[in-house]
């Protein structure tokens, strides 16, 4: 009778046990800084463009698991931020989820994505939770990158790199960046 108890706790617990992907290996290459157009907004805004590499084939995990990058001040990390969310492969440059296909390795086994992190944006103070502004251009921060998805069962979960801001200022420096609205 125990071992027919155990076998029934241990298939109705399976379902709920998490499977978690781990990226321990997450790090940040060069940046550049790219003229791209916000859906629905002109002109055309800059964005430092941050590659990320890792072992992990990213285009391997579950679609479900809505895998994002999760950026932040690495000096504020609580306060809501919108500075990028969205991981692309390239060329040319698709995000991950629409690319369809795998992002290949280069020849030492690391893939090789990118996240897109504005510039400059406006606070909306009476957002809940408010949103901080930022300019980039003007007052460079170092920024926190991870990599996470996943809900209840599944998930993703990587280590946390950091972009400084002297980086983003010698990024920033090779581009001339409007300092208009």
């Amino acid at each position: 009778m125990s071992y027919l108890r155990s076998t029934i706790i241990i298939a109705l617990a399976a379902p709920l046990a998490a499977c978690v992907t781990s990226i321990r290996d997450l790090s940040a290459g060069p940046l550049t800084v790219l003229a791209t157009v916000a859906a629905g907004q002109l002109p055309e805004r800059p964005r430092v463009s941050v590659r990320l590499r890792t072992r992990t084939d990213l285009s391997k995990v579950p679609s479900e698991e809505l895998i994002h990058a999760e950026a932040s001040f690495c000096d504020s990390p609580k306060d809501f931020v919108l500075l990028g969310r969205t991981i692309y492969v390239d060329p040319p440059l698709t995000s991950l989820r629409d690319a369809g296909r795998s992002n290949p390795a280069d020849s030492s086994g690391v893939y090789t994505y990118v996240v897109l992190l504005d510039v400059k944006r406006q606070g909306s103070p009476d957002s809940r939770p408010p949103e901080i502004g930022f300019d980039l251009s003007t007052v460079p921060r170092s920024v926190c990158i991870k990599l996470m998805g996943g809900y209840i069962g599944e998930s993703v979960s990587s280590n946390t790199v950091q972009v400084s801001a002297e980086t983003i200022r010698e990024a920033l420096a090779h581009h001339e960046v409007s300092r208009g609205g």
